[in-house]
């Protein structure tokens, strides 16, 4: 239920997008892009340092940083051989051509990215999955709805089609919990919302325009720590 009220908070909010993009003038869509990747940055690093920093014997100490620096490392690796970015980019852009649509591929990717990259992307699914209820995905629809509403005012209606992104993304995570919950250890949900959590500092990046990062080519790290964490418990 989460997720489909996630789904339908990016729909609404991209047509409303749409509708009133021409209120909104070019220099304030890049200020307001530029706060959102503040704020994305901001929140970022507040969930990644919820999980990476613990207090232990009354000292401050962290936790996981060579799996989510291999995690990174591997994931580009892997990403960059697939070339995810330039996949997704082409996909994106034979829908338009087949379809006579408008360029929607910027707006598509930044969705798909925005939408399904971080811990509550990730941790509302299960929460929901495992009876801890939508609270989550409910804070998340929300920031969604604002996103989606700043995103298809800038980049048009492309970001609708990242709802259908999130519905795969977030009812596969769901389903797969639901039906293999005991599989799946805190610890390795923690590390995958820390991976996840850098992936989402790198979009704010972009939206500052400070550096162009693929982040699609960034996406296999969130499977490092779940391979990880799979292979240690059958040892």
């Amino acid at each position: 239920m989460g997720t489909l009220i996630n789904v339908a908070a990016i729909i609404v909010a991209s047509i409303l997008g749409v509708i009133f993009k021409k209120g909104l003038p070019e220099k304030i869509q890049k200020s307001i892009m530029l706060a959102m990747g503040l704020g994305l940055i901001a929140i970022s690093l507040g969930m990644f340092f919820t999980y990476f920093l613990h207090i232990e014997g009354g000292q401050l100490k962290s936790s996981n940083e060579l799996l989510v620096i291999l995690s990174l490392v591997i994931g580009v690796i892997i990403g960059e051989w697939i070339d995810i970015d330039s996949r997704l980019s082409r996909g994106a852009e034979n829908i338009e051509k087949k379809y006579n649509l408008p360029p929607l591929a910027k707006g598509f990717i930044a969705g798909t990215l925005i939408f399904c990259v971080g811990a509550m992307a990730i941790l509302g699914p299960i929460q929901d999955a495992t009876g801890g209820g939508i609270s989550t995905l409910l804070i998340k629809s929300t920031l969604d709805f604002v996103t989606a509403l700043v995103l298809a005012s800038s980049f048009g209606i492309g970001v609708i089609f990242s709802a259908f992104s999130v519905l795969i993304y977030q009812g596969a995570i769901t389903l797969v919990v639901f039906f293999a919950s005991d599989i799946f250890p805190t610890e390795m949900i923690q590390a995958v919302s820390m991976v996840g959590s850098i992936l989402l500092i790198a979009i704010g990046i972009n939206f500052m325009e400070l550096r162009k990062i693929k982040v699609a080519n960034m996406l296999p790290a969130l499977l490092v720590p779940v391979i990880y964490y799979l292979i240690i418990s059958f040892i």
